[in-house]
């Protein structure tokens, strides 16, 4: 084989060896995750820090969030400054970052840029199961019947009466 055969095959190796990665990759790179997705706003903010580094962040996700995500934008690198969350500071409209120089040292009375992601629940659907209603279990009464006496009944005589009686005095 020659050499031009031989940078042929090996660019056709390769070209095989690159377009199957990409299939399999393609293939494993479908996007996986929670069902159903969490409600997600992403933003960048700034605010000016008080005497102890906090400052509220208004956020627009309509309900209490689950995590804020915060990263610093520093513009200079005589700015850099850590940004942490607040614990307990979440409400369904605001949240409070901390930034500080170092682990002592807030950053007071300053402009800081950042961005952030509030995550929330998945807005639920409120599922009704239908109510099924089950009769109440059939209860058996025990009938007691009395049957009443037989009636007899008389009928009124149509015929003309007999006379059984022998008149008195005579004989024979």
């Amino acid at each position: 084989m020659g050499n031009r055969a031989r940078i042929a095959f090996a660019a056709l190796a390769g070209a095989s060896a690159v377009t199957a990665g990409a299939v399999v990759f393609a293939g494993a790179s479908a996007a996986v995750g929670p069902a159903p997705a969490p409600i997600v706003q992403a933003a960048q903010a700034t605010c000016v820090t008080d005497g102890n580094g906090f400052c509220t962040v208004t956020h627009g996700l309509g309900k209490v969030p689950e995590a804020v995500v915060v990263s610093p934008n520093t513009p200079s690198a005589f700015n850099a400054f850590t940004l942490n969350t607040v614990l307990g500071s979440y409400t369904a409209t605001t949240f409070q970052v901390r930034a500080m120089f170092t682990q002592t040292t807030p950053k007071t009375f300053g402009q800081i840029w950042f961005t952030y992601a509030a995550y929330g629940a998945a807005a639920t659907t409120p599922t009704t199961t239908p109510k099924t209603t089950t009769p109440p279990p059939e209860t058996t009464t025990p009938v007691t019947t009395t049957t009443p006496p037989p009636t007899t009944t008389t009928s009124p005589r149509t015929d003309p009466p007999t006379d059984t009686t022998t008149p008195a005095g005579g004989g024979g």
